[in-house]
């Protein structure tokens, strides 16, 4: 991807993750996540890491947008306000902080494409050499994620099922729990009235 690209998607990628959390709006905040994931698959794509682009774009913008919608729609859309504001005078410098470690960190790093970056050396090498052979597969990352490493990413798989699964468990539960009748406060099942003699006092 060309240089000049990549800032430019950065910057979005920051102003949309801002946006997002600073948004009372959840269904806006949505929104803005899918876009983020939009964003870095493209970022992928431009690394020609065309199947980890696909994953997140479906994942990140499909899947994981329609279960925070249908979480949405089952509780609130507006988000409760945040009473302690002593609390981002330390959090801020925190963030400020951690985000210049990691860009401090990211400066020694190997340029993009580097065949001397220790990436580059070792069984990478035996992956490019052979991995047409031994997969059929002309492109060397799917070769990577669908057989060399096929039972992690059926790991994976595995964990991101559980957690759709788990978070519809939820949301249905919830409803189910808003569709139960109240129970009188007077004792007794629901549709039955309360004791109208509760001391046996009638008949004496």
């Amino acid at each position: 991807m060309i240089i000049p690209l990549d800032i430019i998607v950065f910057v979005v990628l920051i102003v949309t993750a801002v946006l997002a959390l600073s948004t009372k709006d959840l269904l806006a905040a949505v929104a803005l996540l899918a876009a983020y994931s939009l964003f870095t698959a493209i970022l992928f794509a431009g690394m020609a890491a065309v199947d980890v682009a696909i994953v997140e774009a479906a994942l990140g913008a499909g899947l994981t947008g329609i279960l925070f919608i249908a979480a949405i729609m089952a509780t609130t859309r507006r988000s409760n306000p945040r009473l302690e504001v002593r609390r981002r005078y330390v959090v801020t410098p925190l963030i400020v902080a951690v985000l210049g470690l990691l860009l401090y960190a990211s400066s020694g790093l190997p340029d993009r494409g580097d065949p001397d970056a220790p990436a580059q050396q070792g069984v990478s090498v035996e992956y490019l050499a052979r991995s047409k052979d031994d997969t059929n597969t002309p492109n060397v990352v799917t070769s990577l994620l669908a057989d060399y490493r096929s039972l992690d990413t059926l790991g994976e798989t595995l964990v991101i099922l559980t957690a759709a699964m788990s978070s519809m468990l939820v949301l249905l539960r919830r409803t189910g729990d808003e569709d139960e009748p109240a129970i009188p406060s007077g004792g007794g099942t629901a549709g039955e009235g309360p004791d109208p003699d509760p001391d046996g006092q009638v008949g004496r």
